[in-house]
């Protein structure tokens, strides 16, 4: 019996999936009660995740893993779903049709990327990525009066299928070459087949899906049209707990290919290279702040990139903390985003002047996120990317860290662009103040003190991914 509570998650995550649907079954109030439901089933996941945080098991055949691993992954998605779900309230943004329903799939998804946290079977992790990853491509598309919401969501679609094909056929190749569907059991043979073409190829090509997901150059062309024409809610979703998945993910494929010093690092290096510099060049000239924060993204998946190029626990852990400071300083910048946008419509550079005093809180919460991305000290931001850039440096990646601190510099200047517009340009018109309820409150408040916190005393969070990633192959 004691083996089955380890799966608790999962079973909260049952429980919230049936109470949300009998919700949409009601004819009254709908989307009122289904978000209750949401939002009681989130507070239920959190409570299962931290109940379950020293349990170490294998069900399901040994495809499924509940470890310190699989847990802090889920702690971390099930934060994103909670705050996914406040940031979504009344689903403003949505169509009136599917205010209620958005609560049901961004449900699905979170299901999906738990069922990759702890898959170690590979079939069993392609089917959590195409959970995931339909429960979103149903949500992008219905935005509400906004016509370049469906030109987005087509091409999510289009798109994620093909990373989707892409990703099946390596691991098609992958199969083949190691005659299993285990990853314990194809890291037992990998290693050998390290200077062959096929074995690059195939892991390549099954690694573009979940570097799709991290949004990582060249599989970013995706998050900027996505970011802007998603609703607020979908998008802060999107951005947060999708992102924790896929780092987690390469993580512990990475970890059991043992491929150090081959082309595939080469690659890797080059990629997040080129993903800093181009996110945040072309962050520069955004004038739309969710579109802004997606090029944002690009430039944020570099640099975990530098983490995992180094291929060292120290490398590994350093993208796994780095993760969730990430959802938390991204989740912070579109709660901002939501509630300045409340009726739905996108947020421009313009519409956040004079948001100091419009609402003091709002804006404070907006500079200590971008000061966080930026990496200014002593946020933690700054000292997520020290952990990152020291691992690669000790691993010699010295041009990749000085080309990452230039770049971090550079990002600065737009994220100040942002901050100049809510605190020193008087508003347009007149200045209507912006309504908060007492949980956008707490979750500023929260948010905030989180990434100041772990900014100064990052070994909270830092242990736990350390051990995390001590516990991969």
């Amino acid at each position: 019996m004691s083996r089955w509570l380890a799966l608790l998650p999962e079973a909260a995550l049952v429980v919230t999936g049936l109470l949300i649907f009998a919700a949409l079954m009601s004819d009254r109030h709908r989307e009122r009660w289904a978000r209750r439901a949401a939002e009681l089933g989130g507070v239920l996941l959190l409570l299962a995740c931290l109940l379950t945080l020293g349990r170490s098991v294998e069900v399901f055949w040994v495809t499924y893993r509940v470890d310190v691993f699989s847990q802090y992954v889920k702690l971390a998605i099930a934060v994103g779903f909670l705050v996914a779900v406040f940031i979504v309230r009344d689903g403003a943004g949505q169509r009136d049709d599917a205010r209620g329903e958005i609560f049901f799939f961004l449900l699905t998804s979170a299901s999906g990327l738990m069922v990759m946290a702890s898959a170690v079977e590979a079939v069993a992790l392609y089917l959590g990525l195409e959970i995931a990853s339909f429960s979103l491509f149903v949500l992008v598309p219905l935005r509400d009066r906004f016509p370049l919401g469906k030109e987005a969501g087509l091409k999510f679609l289009v798109v994620g299928l093909a990373a989707s094909a892409v990703t099946l056929f390596g691991l098609s190749i992958l199969i083949g070459l190691t005659g299993t569907t285990k990853l314990d059991e194809m890291a037992e043979v990998l290693p050998a087949l390290a200077g062959a073409p096929a074995a690059l190829f195939g892991l390549a090509l099954f690694l573009s899906g979940f570097l799709f997901k991290l949004a990582l150059f060249p599989f970013h062309f995706w998050a900027p049209d996505v970011y802007e024409g998603a609703s607020h809610g979908v998008a802060a979703f999107v951005a947060t707990a999708s992102k924790v998945a896929a780092v987690a993910l390469l993580c512990r494929l990475l970890a059991l290919t043992q491929l150090t010093g081959t082309a595939l690092v080469t690659a890797l290096a080059l990629a997040a290279a080129i993903s800093m510099t181009l996110g945040n060049l072309v962050a520069i000239v955004q004038r739309d702040l969710k579109r802004m924060l997606a090029y944002s993204a690009i430039a944020q998946a570099g640099y975990i990139a530098v983490g995992l190029v180094a291929f060292t626990h120290d490398g590994l852990a350093a993208a796994l903390f780095y993760a969730v400071l990430y959802l938390l300083m991204n989740a912070a910048a579109f709660l901002v985003v939501a509630r300045v946008g409340a009726d739905g419509a996108n947020v421009s550079m313009d519409d956040l002047r004079g948001l100091h005093r419009r609402s003091p809180l709002l804006a404070a919460t907006l500079l200590l996120a971008l000061f966080a991305l930026a990496g200014v000290p002593p946020t933690s931001g700054f000292i997520g990317k020290w952990f990152l850039f020291r691992a690669a440096m000790s691993e010699g990646w010295w041009w990749l860290v000085l080309l990452g601190a230039i770049n971090a510099t550079v990002s600065v200047y737009y994220y100040l662009i942002v901050i100049k517009h809510a605190y020193l340009l008087p508003a347009e018109g007149e200045e209507k103040p912006v309504a908060l309820t007492f949980g956008d409150t707490a979750l500023c408040y929260g948010l905030s003190a989180a990434t100041l916190i772990l900014g100064v005393w990052p070994t909270l969070l830092y242990d736990w991914a350390s051990r995390a990633a001590a516990n991969l192959p």
